[in-house]
């Protein structure tokens, strides 16, 4: 079974990286929290809230769905 790390976009990996010379051990915790995880429930509220932080101007550019189940971050099966 993938984790979360395999199963995020290409553009939201991206993302997350290009923060690693500013905030390299945000990202490190980061990549490993969504490597120790299988799916987007697991993630604790912080790792949730970063990912959309790396990826995203502000929090009111995604929905609640994508907040609450990682729609717009994984890629569909």
């Amino acid at each position: 079974m993938e984790n979360l790390w395999q199963k995020l976009k290409p553009t939201v990996k991206t993302k997350i990286l290009a923060n690693k010379d500013e905030y390299p051990y945000l990202v490190e915790d980061v990549k490993s929290k969504l490597k120790s995880s299988n799916f987007w429930s697991e993630l604790p509220i912080n790792t949730v809230r970063n990912v959309v932080s790396f990826t995203h101007d502000s929090v009111y550019d995604i929905s609640m769905t994508d907040f609450l189940w990682g729609d717009s971050f994984i890629k569909k099966a």
